[in-house]
């Protein structure tokens, strides 16, 4: 999936949870930490070196909240509210100053939220996956494979509609991404992982 069409079918998802009663739309900026397992230019033969570089950028996307089922009426889920999530990130770093290390991300998740503000915040949980979109330095082309992203995160409700995200944590994992500087970019015993952090804002339908 190309970087256009992960944008394009966020910024649809955006326009339709806005009009929505029980719904947020959002911009943070991330950092994220990228881990090679098991990838280097080898120093000597069979060396298992670990890369984590830091990558920055800004993540967007919208939550809408489900508390009415079509001919059901009201859903009864106690003291949370479940919904969806769905937002892309673009994250860089420039490393060696002449590489460039690139990612972008479309992902969609299920996500829990408590029903009432605690102290003016409300704290989320939310798991799910999408594409992951990536290059590494000296690798000539883009990688798209399945992301898989679990996370917290607190809104804190600053003044009408308008929540600051207080943070939000991430925990993802690229499945069967090939990140290694060996011919053809596979190394042995590979992972990669990343731990992403991020602060922004938050606008709400109400």
């Amino acid at each position: 999936m190309k970087l256009r069409t992960i944008a394009l079918v966020l910024a649809i998802t955006l326009v339709s949870a806005a009009a929505h009663a029980q719904a947020g739309v959002y911009v943070l900026m991330e950092a994220q930490q990228f881990t090679q397992e098991g990838v280097d230019t080898p120093a000597f033969p069979n060396s298992m070196d670990t890369d984590r570089p830091w990558l920055f950028g800004p993540a967007f996307g919208a939550y809408l909240n489900v508390t009415h089922l079509p001919r059901l009426g009201e859903l009864k889920t106690g003291p949370v509210v479940f919904g969806f999530d769905a937002r892309g990130d673009v994250l860089r770093d420039n490393i060696y100053q002449t590489q460039q290390f690139d990612r972008a991300d479309g992902i969609f998740s299920l996500r829990m939220a408590t029903k009432n503000q605690f102290m003016h915040s409300t704290p989320y949980v939310q798991g799910g996956f999408g594409i992951g979109h990536t290059r590494v330095p000296f690798r000539p082309n883009y990688a798209n494979n399945f992301i898989y992203q679990f996370g917290i995160g607190v809104d804190h409700k600053v003044r009408g509609r308008l929540d600051w995200r207080v943070i939000e944590a991430n925990g993802s994992f690229l499945a069967n991404y090939s990140t290694g500087y060996y011919p053809g970019g596979v190394g042995p015993n590979q992972s990669s992982y990343m731990i992403t952090v991020g602060t922004g804002f938050v606008f709400r339908s109400r």
